[in-house]
């Protein structure tokens, strides 16, 4: 079994709920008969099917997944440090920001995988319901677009592998949110976070200063 037929299956949400680093990994796990079709949660029971009838397998002899309700991920203004952490994990490129500036998330891009939460120092990232799907609307981005003339979900699925694929282009091929070795202790990175929460606190002040100040006949 080719497992680029396997893998034009899946949703293409890279978010490892199937216990792999990606939809490709799985789709070559599924191809080597290494793993089953029913570990893809997004996807739920049509792509179930699709997977079971490609590997010519017995859907019967299977637990369809159940997918978890529409979720998106949402940044706590209020407590984001602008560290920047959260944007190599998120596999489609869904977060705005920069670092030392306050992140946001793009719900029409979001798919609620959750891979930004852990690597977070300031736990300002959680999931929220959203009954809408993933956005597919280009707006003049580089790189090969999806055919157009696919049908909706097919379309929602090459989109967001074209984000996962701009993601790897920019982050390189590891974007596991896990540390590793050279990665700064947890000293480190508290003295780096408090660093950043007094540098917040000043340009508050300047900002709030040169607006007393505009403010002054």
């Amino acid at each position: 079994m080719d497992p680029e037929r396997l893998d034009e299956v899946l949703p293409q949400w890279q978010c490892r709920q199937c216990g792999y680093e990606g939809c490709r990994p799985y789709a070559e796990a599924l191809a080597h008969g290494e793993t089953t079709p029913d570990r893809c949660r997004p996807g739920g029971l049509p792509i179930f099917l699709a997977l079971a009838e490609r590997l010519d397998l017995d859907p019967e002899a299977f637990t369809p997944p159940v997918p978890d309700p529409p979720k998106r991920a949402h940044i706590d203004p209020g407590r984001c440090i602008g560290c920047a952490r959260c944007l190599p994990a998120c596999p489609v490129d869904a977060i705005l920001g920069a670092r030392h500036y306050l992140h946001e998330v793009l719900f029409s891009e979001c798919t609620g995988c959750g891979l930004c939460i852990a690597p977070c120092p300031t736990d300002c990232i959680r999931l929220v319901d959203d009954p809408t799907s993933p956005g597919c609307v280009s707006t003049g981005r580089p790189g090969p677009m999806p055919d157009p003339g696919l049908d909706p979900v097919r379309y929602q699925a090459a989109w967001l592998k074209y984000r996962y694929e701009r993601h790897r282009s920019r982050f390189g091929q590891k974007t596991s949110p896990q540390p590793d070795p050279e990665s700064p202790s947890r000293e480190d990175l508290l003295a780096e976070i408090r660093v950043m929460v007094e540098e917040n606190r000043a340009r508050q002040v300047a900002r709030r200063q040169a607006l007393g100040r505009a403010s002054k006949p």
